[in-house]
């Protein structure tokens, strides 16, 4: 039984309104869950900027072994460069190890970094997200912690250390950046690991 023979059921006629920022098939998805037809809006007539999403494999040291540059190093690189260029940066890592080197070598690079994973408390949580908001913060290194969910504002630039895994956390990360009418910047830096490579040489994937 769908939900809508549910809510008939109990005399119940609702009108369904379902969203989504990141699914690839929301009409059949919300079609599959309810059992009724839906209408697809799939043009977005919020004001934006432009968006420039880069795809950065680090480059061969040993190519007899098939070894690039460390993707860390690359990733502290980029997001160095953009802070040193007056950009808002949001660097995102897949593990709390990744965040917290990560988040080690930028504070020798620059003040005004701070991290940002489940780890710490809710208050010390609430504090960079305000800080981030009102631009007191230049960088956050998070974990998939500032996914989605929650409030930190319009960033600059967005840079991934690696892969996130799906698609859905790609773009999810990506929108980090560049949510009001300025330009903004997001930087998919590939590990050596396979599906990085992968997606890195199939972006159109």
């Amino acid at each position: 039984m769908c939900s809508s023979d549910l809510c008939e059921f109990y005399g119940s006629k609702p009108q369904f309104i379902c969203c989504s920022a990141t699914i690839a098939n929301p009409k059949e998805l919300a079609e599959a869950l309810t059992g009724e037809a839906f209408e697809l809006v799939g043009e977005n007539g919020a004001p934006s900027g432009d968006k420039y999403v880069v795809f950065y494999n680090p480059p061969v040291v040993n190519k007899a072994l098939g070894i690039r540059r460390g993707y860390l190093n690359e990733t502290r690189r980029i997001a160095r460069e953009l802070l040193d260029r007056g950009q808002q940066t949001l660097v995102f890592a897949n593990s709390r190890l990744a965040t917290e080197v990560l988040l080690t070598y930028l504070k020798d690079d620059h003040s005004g970094v701070r991290g940002y994973r489940g780890g710490y408390l809710p208050k010390e949580r609430r504090e960079i997200e305000r800080k981030l908001r009102e631009g007191e913060i230049r960088a956050v290194v998070s974990t998939n912690a500032l996914e989605l969910g929650i409030d930190i504002g319009s960033l600059d630039a967005v840079v991934m250390a690696g892969y996130p895994g799906t698609i859905a956390s790609t773009w999810q990360r990506a929108g980090r950046a560049g949510r009001k009418q300025t330009s903004s910047l997001a930087v998919l830096v590939a590990s050596s690991a396979p599906l990085d490579q992968y997606i890195i040489e199939h972006p159109e994937y």
